[in-house]
């Protein structure tokens, strides 16, 4: 029980000091939003994104697969997403692959790094989701979560 908490007091100050470094951190206006294709008709909530980037679904709500993409480790937006949507850590959500590729579950999203490789993958994949940074968005993809 004691082990518990002190991994959860070190996870959570190992969070609080990522969000205080400013070489690390995402500025306020410089917003994560995640993408898709312009076209893509689908409407998904943040429950259902946690999903798709843990490995629990592989598919949109109408059963056609999805394409997640993943910005590089180490990059401030990568660490926001996964802070801001997924609710844990970059570094947490890499044990979670981890084990996903022990069990056979299946693989991590693909890396798009930049964010205009990001976007430029997600225009032009209809199934493609990712993440970038607001002032990024043009018309080649919709926001889908803000």
């Amino acid at each position: 029980m004691k082990t518990r908490r002190v991994w959860a007091l070190l996870l959570v100050l190992l969070t609080a000091l990522a969000l205080l470094d400013p070489l690390n951190a995402v500025a306020a206006d410089e917003a994560v939003v995640v993408i898709i294709h312009k076209d893509n008709p689908h409407a998904i909530d943040r429950n259902y994104l946690v999903a798709i980037y843990t490995g629990r679904l592989k598919g949109w709500p109408d059963g056609s697969p999805v394409f997640p993409l993943d910005q590089s480790d180490g990059t401030s937006v990568r660490e926001a997403f996964y802070l801001q949507f997924i609710g844990r850590t970059a570094a947490n959500m890499q044990a979670v692959w981890a084990q996903n590729i022990f069990s056979g579950k299946g693989l991590p999203p693909k890396i798009a790094s930049p964010d205009s490789e990001m976007k430029r993958i997600v225009s032009t994949n209809r199934n493609a989701i990712g993440y970038i940074r607001a002032s990024e968005v043009d018309d080649t993809v919709r926001v889908l979560l803000r």
